[in-house]
């Protein structure tokens, strides 16, 4: 349809550092599990943790990509009935996405800082051995959520702003 977006550079760089860090999480969760592996089968013992630690950097791990999977257009998209209607209904159904973004993003950030503050506030940790804190995960959520609907809506623009030009057949 259009060229994808450029994203201002800050935001770039944001979402690739992101994304390095979920790399080098996975890392340190295969190095962790190859660990606590060798060690039953050497010593007859897990490490201790590793099962809690694991599970906190899966959580992070799995959501730093989400911003860089929008910007690169890797989520799954459905554009079977959309790609049939005519440029008016496109737009209609591009302005109707902006504000259904704009709306969830609103309300997940403001629902993902209640939580975060919440678990900071109350020394919320986890159950097993070593009682992590749970907050920097859920700092993780909102950074990765934040980030992803600021990707989404700046798509959704650029598409707006693609289609409005397509229609009136002047520059994008």
């Amino acid at each position: 349809m259009s060229a994808e977006p450029a994203l201002p550079r800050p935001l770039t760089l944001l979402i690739r550092g992101m994304g390095l860090v979920a790399g080098v999480l996975l890392l340190i969760i295969i190095l962790l599990t190859v660990g606590d592996v060798v060690s039953r089968n050497l010593r007859d013992r897990s490490i201790v943790g590793v099962v809690d630690m694991s599970t906190m950097l899966l959580v992070a791990t799995a959501y730093l990509g989400l911003a860089s999977a929008e910007a690169d257009g890797r989520h799954v998209s459905v554009e079977l009935v959309e790609r049939r209607l005519g440029a008016r209904a496109r737009l209609v159904f591009s302005v109707l996405r902006s504000a259904v973004l704009v709306g969830l993003g609103a309300l997940m950030t403001w629902g993902l800082s209640e939580v975060l503050i919440s678990a900071v506030e109350r020394g919320e940790t986890t159950n097993d051995i070593l009682r992590l804190p749970t907050w920097p995960a859920k700092l993780v959520l909102l950074i990765s959520f934040a980030a992803f609907f600021v990707v989404a809506i700046w798509r959704e623009l650029h598409t707006f702003s693609a289609e409005r030009a397509a229609q009136t057949g002047g520059p994008r």
